[in-house]
Parts: structure tokens; C-alpha cells; sequence
């Protein structure tokens, strides 16, 4: 069996993924393709509890490094749960942001060093990077 491709979708909030992300669908859809539409945070039971400790208000004021290691926290188990045995199994797997919102957000926004995100995103990924992403 072939392996299934990654694409991820990245951009600003109304940059137009929610669009894009049902234009994607219907060409699958239309193509016959098996594929997993998920997000990040999120994607897994874990990870929405986790996306809702992030986007949430009910902790402001985060540090910058426990912001950071939540979203990996959240990657980890997105990958292990879903991602992983989606492209395992030959789906296509379309996700609303990865790790280049990390590096836009937690290192150009909140200025955590590339060199660290980096380490977390080879130490949790594995070396597994999107075959595609659509930078709107």
C-alpha cells in the first residue's frame, strides 16, 4: 500500500483555510481519495482539550515555554493517534496548521528561538514534515 500524502494549510486567521480547507475536501471527495481532515491544536480528544487550555482565556498569562511544550504535547499525540496511521493506511491527510503556525506564532510571536523549536519539532516529528503546504 502507498503511503498517503500530508498536506497542511497555514495562514492568518481570515486568510481564507476554512475556505480552502472545503475546496481540498470537495476535490477529494470528488477524486475518489481516503483522507483525514483534522487541525492543530486538536485533532484527537487530548488535543482539543489541549487547544482549549491554549486559545482559551481561562489561563492568561502562559508562560512562553509552557505555551510552546503544549503544542508539541498536542502535535505528539495528533501524530501517534491520527496522522501517523492515516498516511500509514494510504489516506491523505489534510490538516488546518502544523508546525510552521509554531514557528510563526510561538517563535516569531512570542519570540522563542527558532533553535528550540526546532529541537522540539525534530525531537517529536521525527523527521516527518507535510509533503505539501499551502501558504495563504
Amino acid at each position: 500500500m502507498l503511503r498517503g500524502s500530508f498536506i497542511t494549510l497555514e495562514g492568518i486567521e481570515g486568510a481564507g483555510k476554512t475556505t480552502c480547507m472545503a475546496q481540498l475536501r470537495l476535490l477529494m471527495e470528488q477524486a475518489g481519495i481516503a483522507f483525514l481532515e483534522t487541525r492543530e491544536p486538536g485533532g484527537t480528544q487530548l488535543g482539543e482539550d489541549l487547544r482549549q487550555l491554549l486559545l482559551g482565556h481561562k489561563h492568561t498569562g502562559m508562560s512562553d515555554d509552557a505555551e510552546l511544550l503544549l503544542m508539541f504535547a498536542s502535535r505528539a499525540e495528533h501524530l501517534q493517534q491520527k496522522i501517523l496511521p492515516a498516511l500509514d493506511n494510504g489516506q491523505w491527510v489534510l490538516c488546518d496548521r502544523f508546525t510552521d503556525a509554531t514557528y510563526a506564532y510561538q517563535g516569531g510571536g512570542r519570540g522563542i528561538d527558532f533553535s528550540r523549536i526546532e529541537t522540539l519539532e525534530n525531537w517529536v516529528q521525527q523527521g516527518l514534515k507535510p509533503d505539501l503546504t499551502l501558504l495563504l
